[in-house]
């Protein structure tokens, strides 16, 4: 008979014949281990066919990288000893091979020794066209890789990359990838439903135990883990599908840990006892996403009057409350390239004027058109996001004001960025959604006219040949200041032609137990690096 968890905690503390307080504090909590939540179950637990943040969380607990950033936005080693870089001689003048020098004496889970053999099949179940990777780039500019010992590999390039060192199995921007075991996976054709994916055998601080679908995941410490053995001794991931009710069971100290904190409850959180809300940088923002192939919103000039029609200090203040800044341009401002645009401006009666500079006029419950175009669309949402909520609303409001119409549609939150979902699947208007930025300032494979998905991540069907061209000079050259003069040119383009809005800046906000010692996080995708110096 399964115990429940917090049944479980009551009788570890009891047999411990110690409180379950901390000395000091009234937080309650379990003695080393970890109890966090999110509104939704994961869709799979191999991040390789996922871009649910919630995975990226879990799959710094199971697995390991080549390279990781720290607090600071250092780039450090991780399965890989250090970083190549052309001063330590791991990358070559030409650009095209990048050699990696691996930590000896790591093993699986399973206790199977790793080696530079999982590194090339890692690379292999990325490329091939039998798995429904998600975000393949980097991974799709290699020719071929040679492992000359169990410790080394050599990845030699189709071309100059410079971007590689920080996408090639790193978690840094959206689509991190661990290494995958060889022994348990490479006899597969492929890798999309094998029990892999919901029992999943790492390298990382903590091993899985268990999912009990829709209600919690549970990890054990590993104890042969490579970089110590990690503190805390168990770790339970629980399903808890509203945000509201997250943060009662955070007031009970129920749970720790609340892994994406809405931003609508913040001034509740910094008013429970014993929790720790604190801000870090963050390369991410908040975008209004657009497919621009659909009728009216192929048209720029539909798509500037959407980005005058915001009030996006307004969405700043009543979503964010603050934790939210303006954003300038669609890369992160630490990127070289970086450029500071003119924000978009809230001005509905110049959206209005260009709106029917362009022909389109109401018509039938104020709703715009031009011929058959009817300006008359959906939001793809989130459901059981509080924030997502009061912006989509914000938004149906603001543009409705200029005549376009909005219909709110949520989805589950492991369903919306699925392969078969709105997102990828195409089958979206508009929609809200989070983005954790590229580390590097190529943005190719997400705006190229050629990277439509399931070729590329450009889920906007955004095609603008000047930005086409500029982004692919900037991959010609190493040297960071050509780079930045040439990124310098292709960021106002892509303000200007709006494939989506950057609604705005985002900052990591973290909710946690006073109790939880050593947290930090750093400003990629998968921000939980330190985990195993994490303690409760």
């Amino acid at each position: 008979m399964r115990m429940t968890l917090r049944a479980g905690a009551v009788l570890m503390c009891a047999l411990a014949l110690a409180s379950c307080s901390r000395a000091g504090s009234k937080a309650i909590s379990v003695p080393h281990v970890l109890r966090f939540a999110d509104v939704s179950d994961p869709d799979r637990l191999n991040p390789y066919m996922s871009t649910m943040d919630l995975v990226y969380d879990l799959s710094s607990m199971i697995y390991s990288y080549l390279v990781i950033s720290d607090d600071k936005g250092n780039l450090i080693g991780d399965l890989a000893t250090g970083v190549p870089t052309l001063g330590n001689g791991g990358i070559s003048r030409d650009g095209k091979t990048y050699i990696y020098q691996l930590r000896r004496a790591v093993r699986w889970h399973d206790g199977a020794p790793f080696t530079s053999a999982d590194v090339k099949f890692s690379w292999q179940a990325v490329v091939s066209q039998a798995n429904n990777t998600l975000h393949r780039e980097g991974y799709d500019q290699v020719s071929s890789i040679d492992t000359p010992d169990r410790y080394s590999v050599v990845v030699h390039l189709k071309r100059r990359y410079p971007p590689f060192a920080t996408r090639f199995f790193t978690p840094l921007q959206e689509g991190g990838k661990g290494i995958l075991p060889a022994h348990l996976l490479a006899h597969y054709r492929s890798i999309n439903t094998v029990p892999f994916n919901a029992a999943p055998v790492g390298t990382g601080p903590f091993k899985f135990v268990r999912w009990e679908r829709g209600r919690e995941i549970v990890l054990d410490r590993n104890d042969s883990y490579f970089k110590g053995r990690p503190k805390l001794d168990r770790i339970y991931f629980l399903v808890i599908p509203n945000d509201q009710t997250m943060l009662n069971e955070l007031r009970l100290h129920h749970i720790d840990l609340i892994t994406s904190p809405t931003v609508s409850l913040r001034n509740s959180y910094l008013q429970i006892p014993d929790v720790v809300t604190e801000l870090a940088p963050w390369n991410a923002q908040s975008y209004f996403i657009i497919n621009n192939s659909r009728p009216g919103l192929d048209d720029v000039r539909v798509r500037r009057a959407i980005t005058m029609a915001i009030d996006y200090d307004a969405i700043i203040q009543k979503v964010t409350h603050g934790i939210g800044e303006r954003a300038y341009d669609v890369i992160p401002p630490t990127a070289i390239g970086y450029t500071k645009n003119p924000p978009y401006r809230y001005d509905p009666a110049r959206a209005q004027a260009l709106l029917d500079n362009a022909g389109y006029r109401r018509g039938p419950g104020g709703i715009r058109t031009r011929g058959n175009v009817r300006l008359d669309y959906v939001l793809a949402i989130i459901s059981g996001s509080s924030s997502q909520q009061l912006a989509s609303v914000q938004l149906q409001q603001y543009l409705k004001a200029i005549g376009i119409g909005l219909t709110i549609k949520p989805y589950p939150y492991n369903v919306v960025f699925t392969p078969t979902g709105p997102i990828y699947g195409n089958r979206y208007d508009f929609a809200i959604y989070s983005v954790t930025l590229p580390w590097d300032p190529d943005n190719l494979f997400y705006l190229g006219c050629d990277f439509f998905y399931p070729r590329g991540e450009n889920v906007y069907r955004h095609c603008d040949r000047t930005v086409d061209q500029l982004e692919k000079r900037g991959l010609l050259t190493d040297d960071p200041a050509q780079r930045a003069r040439i990124y310098g040119q292709a960021e106002p383009r892509i303000w200007d032609t709006v494939p989506y809005i950057p609604l705005y800046e985002l900052r990591r906000q973290s909710v946690h137990s006073a109790a939880l010692q050593n947290f930090k996080v750093n400003p990629g995708s998968t921000p939980w690096y330190n985990i195993w110096e994490w303690d409760i």
